[in-house]
């Protein structure tokens, strides 16, 4: 189930990872890499071995869900914040536009329409 959210929203992740200041465990991996976790107790768990004014977002492998873990200067962590999110696909071609044919019909049922309209108010 991971596998098919992964494809879709790597660089979504990626893209809120920069919105909220998170930084990467290693800043050489590449832009679209993450860490994931096993559910919410993995996420504590990785929040134990991250360090003091640090923020990550890691992933969870069982289910839609992201995380937002956070440590303040003194080592504390912070709430952790559970993100939810759907897969959303930019539309086809087929869905974005009308066929010649669907348009042509669209308009010849209208005109039969204003011309039923334009016979009962005469």
């Amino acid at each position: 189930m991971f596998d098919s959210y992964t494809q879709n929203l790597q660089d979504q992740i990626g893209q809120l990872s920069k919105l909220l200041g998170a930084q990467t465990a290693q800043p050489t991996q590449a832009a679209n890499q993450y860490d994931c976790v096993d559910g919410l107790e993995g996420a504590r768990s990785y929040l134990g071995k991250m360090l003091a004014s640090t923020k990550h977002i890691v992933w969870d492998n069982q289910q839609p869900v992201f995380y937002v873990l956070q440590k303040d200067a003194n080592g504390t962590p912070a709430r952790i914040q559970i993100c939810k999110f759907e897969i959303e696909l930019e539309p086809t071609m087929e869905e974005k536009y009308v066929t010649r044919e669907d348009f042509n019909a669209l308009s010849k049922k209208l005109d039969q329409l204003l011309k039923k309209g334009e016979k009962v108010n005469a």
